[in-house]
């Protein structure tokens, strides 16, 4: 255990969205204590870090997603420079058609000019050797690519650790004592306190009025001998080629029970189609089975912002499944509103429920 610390910031979770927040706030000068479990099954951990800015059987572009891939990409190059290593990889990506009502999606996004950015050419199954000859083709992709969580979260564990503001534990919320100026756990001290625990939050006796709407969630990784796409392909499911024959295969979604543990169906599920679309994979050797549960919420937009009577309690959460795409940003935005008093987005701002808090 490190010696009591009085901070500004008392960050619960080292997932992506409170390990990229205590960076931005580490780097201003702000002092800052980071507790997490070190727990190997977490959303964070167990995501691909997809960065896909069109999304759903619609092909509707994520909206504000210029803000967010310039604001990732500029937090991702900063932390490369800073640890000698990239983490986020710019990678083609293909969407292989379903149906055809999602030809005629992508024939009238493809005349909208603000998905210009973002949509490739049509292409048909002779024009790739590994599609099946009944494949309906697909389009391809622009501005995709993904984050390796694990080695971003792994270094930035290291850094919290070398400057003395990381503890690995659970934490119980009972032992968290708020006072008129502080907020008190195990000797330390900090000014606000601020919850970055994922799904956790549904048991939180301050936040748990929020609609989060938790969904777990399982991928593969797999090795091969055969032939591989070198992009990301996008079929229903999606298949992340990495190195040496290996490829990640993924997701999928299971709203009950919220176990974090493999699910043989799940999995199932996963293969089925892959081999569906990719016979030659059929025989790849399952190397790993990871769990995560993905903290959604109910109107697909992060929570964000302060308690309604708890000034010194805070969240930043929510993320979902594009945490890799939406958090450089709305860290951003979050550090702004802490340190300088400047408004939330609107969309984000837990605000927006202040309807549904529970008056006592």
């Amino acid at each position: 255990m490190i010696p009591n610390k009085k901070v500004e910031f008392l960050i619960i979770g080292q997932g992506l969205a409170g390990s990229l927040l205590g960076w931005r706030l580490i780097q201003q000068g702000h002092s800052v204590l980071i507790i997490d479990p070190c727990l190997k099954q977490t959303a964070s951990r167990t995501a691909a870090g997809l960065i896909n800015p069109v999304t759903g059987k619609r092909l509707v572009k994520t909206a504000s997603v210029e803000y967010y891939l310039s604001a990732a990409k500029e937090l991702y190059d900063n932390l490369a420079l800073f640890f000698g290593q990239p983490f986020f990889y710019e990678k083609e990506q293909i969407r292989l058609f379903q149906s055809e009502d999602e030809i005629t999606q992508w024939n009238k996004r493809k005349n909208q000019a603000d998905y210009a950015p973002f949509l490739g050419e049509r292409f048909n199954a002779k024009d790739n050797n590994y599609l099946r000859e009944d494949s309906l083709g697909g389009f391809k992709q622009m501005q995709c690519g993904y984050l390796d969580t694990v080695a971003l979260l792994d270094h930035l564990r290291g850094f919290f650790l070398d400057q003395a503001c990381f503890i690995n534990t659970q934490i119980d919320l009972d032992e968290l004592r708020i006072d008129s100026e502080f907020i008190e756990w195990h000797g330390h001290t900090a000014k606000k306190v601020i919850f970055c625990d994922g799904y956790h939050l549904q048991h939180n006796q301050w936040f748990s009025w929020l609609p989060l709407q938790p969904v777990q969630g399982e991928i593969l990784t797999l090795k091969t001998n055969s032939s591989m796409p070198n992009e990301i392909i996008q079929f229903g499911k999606w298949l992340l080629p990495l190195s040496d024959g290996k490829f990640k295969l993924g997701a999928s979604w299971q709203w009950q029970p919220l176990d974090e543990k493999p699910n043989d169906k799940a999995s199932a599920e996963l293969l089925r189609a892959c081999g569906k679309h990719f016979p030659q994979l059929k025989q790849a050797e399952l190397l790993e089975k990871n769990v995560g549960i993905r903290p959604g919420t109910r109107d697909k937009q992060p929570f964000i912002g302060c308690h309604p009577s708890e000034p010194k309690l805070l969240v930043f959460n929510g993320f979902g499944s594009k945490g890799s795409l939406m958090i450089p940003w709305y860290s951003d935005c979050f550090f702004r509103y802490l340190t300088r008093g400047d408004k939330l987005p609107e969309s984000a701002d837990i605000n927006r429920y202040k309807n549904d808090y529970p008056t006592r």
